[in-house]
């Protein structure tokens, strides 16, 4: 806050007359650099400029000199420009000098409308562009030196209008010359983006009469049908908000003041939120009068409902990814425990289909975790070489499903095409992502195509594509929609963009899947025409190994044992803890469990033969997984490590150990994989 200023420094001091035929220019600002950068622009002008740098050495000045116009910056120590615009005006002499205010950050809405009420004419942002700001300051002086010549003659014509015919003729010149200084302070107004307006009380303020700036500029709609809508002002005001007006209207009848919030619907049939703030006064016959400034705050609205919708989101997500991580614990115990009545030799062929059927309702019941912690991005990426033919095979149905029958869906993914390395499950995510965009972009139906051809990029291509040079898949997905132009282009991967209704996007489907192909190693680039389609084209990483994935589900179903082999298991669950330890057991290991980071680290000191740790990496208390892996391999650095979550905030556990992650739930098999892998990675 600037210090306070008592109003006796604005009574009224006596001056020279003939001060008032200079039209001086007075600049405040407590940067003299910037006072020196003023001075420099308008120093060609002609006229007197008196610079000072505080609000207090403005006010002394202007109870000395009259000025034709105030530069004020609005950020200064003690009495900031506010303070000082609204002292200015409430001395008599001062408050119809015009006041341009300078600012460079200031731009939110609410400061602009808080400096035009503090009485300024015009906002100017620095850097200041010089030419704009000489127009203006100008036309400020010639207005000044227009109003001075005028009472000049007026006073002088008024000593000889008996004597003298001339004075009458004088005296239209004079008439003419303050219509046209009124109509340029009418201009200058006008550029303003704000509408001025007047209520009466006799229709209960019901209707409004604009008097200044440009109500079409926000509403919408040609100039000749304002009047028309201001007498209907309160009919056209969004029905649900009309109430809320009406009530903020009878309050202020006893308050004096209004602000309100409200949604009108324009000529043109768009909706817009406007900002109405008025104060109610005795007119010119003492009846009640409501003057006002209406401003559009549309766009602050949108932003503030993205926001709101963002954080639902969020919110959302939270919650189905801790829903995700509890069902994951406990499919991990009924996929484990069914895994292990499975192994028994001794089961009937009616009892083993049944606990079939459980097994396959339990692995439906994980694959649908696991969508609910994609959707929550609270699951660690998982990449393997898949190849494209096969994965859209199994979504074929799902598409037919999900864009219904006036979408025509062709695939034409030949069997040639090189493997790629990504995550299955997010693969999947994102071309059905893209489906349903595709579907939203043809209301009236058409065709969804998706094709792939290998393609290698060279430094050029690499360069333009925003990739590193080498092999990829480009996987085309084409639809016959509306299209998109430029400038829609380059905001679509922006996070929070989005062109449909409001409401109907979140605007994070395109950001979403451009992060994962730039986490995956690959890109997108985005093909489209207003009214021709859009495709949208997937460049998918080679991946350097072809018969990664056969061999693991391979090994998987190879029963293994690893008689001997000690092997630590934390884990905060005690149901899924007592699952992995009979699971190990089962495969011939001597198994010591804890239930906490501070436990496991007794248990290792007790226990100098364990070779593997089996770790949850989310567990309570200040030891997790994946602190409790560096402080044991510290201890010893050939301890082998298996991380094992069904919730994570982002990546798995960075391989800084001779380790692997297994996500939950888990059967025998992938248990004995994950051992497996962890052994062969043993130097020597």
């Amino acid at each position: 806050m600037g210090k306070t200023v008592d109003h006796d420094m604005l009574q009224e001091s006596g001056h020279d007359p003939d001060d008032r035929k200079v039209a001086r220019i007075l600049a405040v600002d407590d940067d003299e650099g910037n006072l020196l950068a003023l001075e420099g622009i308008l120093s060609d002008l002609g006229h007197p400029i008196v610079c000072v740098t505080s609000g207090e050495d403005a006010l002394r000045q202007v109870l000395r000199n009259e000025f034709a116009v105030i530069l004020l910056d609005v950020r200064m120590p003690g009495i900031d420009g506010y303070e000082t615009a609204e002292l200015i005006r409430s001395r008599s002499r001062s408050r119809s000098i015009p006041i341009i205010f300078l600012s460079g950050v200031d731009k939110d809405p609410a400061n602009l409308f808080r400096g035009y009420s503090a009485g300024a004419v015009d906002y100017v942002f620095k850097p200041v562009e010089p030419t704009a700001l000489r127009s203006k300051v100008s036309i400020f002086a010639d207005l000044y030196n227009q109003a001075q010549e005028i009472r000049r003659q007026a006073e002088h014509e008024k000593r000889l209008m008996a004597e003298n015919l001339r004075v009458k003729a004088r005296q239209m010149e004079v008439v003419e010359a303050l219509d046209r200084t009124r109509m340029q302070q009418s201009l200058v107004i006008d550029t303003l983006p704000i509408a001025l307006f007047s209520a009466s009380s006799r229709d209960g303020y019901r209707s409004r009469t604009f008097v200044g700036g440009k109500l079409e500029r926000l509403i919408g709609g040609p100039a000749g049908q304002m009047e028309t809508i201001g007498a209907n002002w309160i009919e056209n005001v969004y029905e649900a908000d009309r109430d809320r007006l009406s009530e903020a209207i009878e309050l202020a009848v006893k308050t004096g003041r209004l602000e309100i919030e409200y949604q009108f619907d324009g000529p043109g049939g768009e909706r817009r939120w406007l900002f109405e703030r008025a104060a109610i006064r005795q007119g010119d016959d003492n009846t009640p009068e409501m003057y006002g400034i209406l401003s559009d705050i549309t766009n602050q609205k949108r932003l503030e409902e993205q926001l709101v919708h963002a954080q639902k989101m969020e919110a959302v997500g939270q919650m189905s990814g801790g829903i995700a991580h509890d069902f994951n614990n406990m499919l991990s115990v009924i996929i484990g425990s069914l895994d292990r009545v499975l192994e028994k030799d001794e089961l009937g062929n009616k009892t083993r289909r049944r606990l079939d059927l459980a097994m396959q309702a339990a692995n439906s019941c994980a694959d649908l975790t696991k969508r609910l912690l994609g959707f929550a991005r609270r699951q660690a990426l998982d990449p393997r070489p898949i190849r494209l033919n096969e994965e859209l095979a199994r979504s074929e149905g799902l598409f037919e499903r999900l864009l219904g029958s006036a979408v025509i869906t062709r695939i034409d993914c030949p069997g040639d095409l090189w493997p790629v390395y990504l995550d299955p499950s997010q693969f999947e995510a994102a071309v059905v992502n893209l489906a349903v965009n595709a579907r939203d972009a043809m209301p009236d139906g058409g065709k969804l195509s998706i094709t792939g051809e290998n393609v290698t990029v060279d430094a050029a291509g690499a360069e333009a594509l925003n990739l590193a040079p080498g092999e990829y898949v480009r996987l085309a997905v084409k639809d016959t929609g509306i299209g998109m132009d430029e400038a829609t282009q380059k905001k679509a991967l922006e996070p929070f963009f989005t062109t449909k209704d409001p409401g109907k996007g979140t605007g994070l489907g395109l950001s979403s899947i451009y992060g994962f192909l730039r986490q995956s190693g690959g890109g997108l680039k985005i093909d489209s025409q207003p009214g021709q389609g859009t495709t949208m084209n997937l460049f998918l990483p080679r991946s350097p190994e072809t018969g990664a994935a056969k061999k693991s589900e391979k090994a998987g179903s190879v029963p293994r044992r690893f008689n001997g082999l000690r092997i630590l298991v934390v884990e905060d669950n005690d149901e899924v803890r007592e699952v992995a330890q009979s699971m190990l057991e089962g495969l011939g290991c001597q198994v010591e469990t804890a239930a906490n980071g501070d436990l496991a680290l007794a248990a290792f000191t007790r226990h100098s033969d364990i070779k593997v740790l089996f770790t949850d990496c989310v567990m309570p208390g200040e030891v997790d997984g994946v602190k409790l892996a560096d402080l044991l391999t510290d201890k010893d650095d050939d301890l082998a490590v298996i991380f094992t979550s069904g919730y994570r905030g982002s990546e798995a556990p960075a391989p800084k150990h001779r380790s692997v992650f297994l996500r939950k739930p888990y059967t025998s098999a992938q248990l004995a994989e994950a051992l497996a892998k962890v052994q062969e990675q043993r130097p020597g």
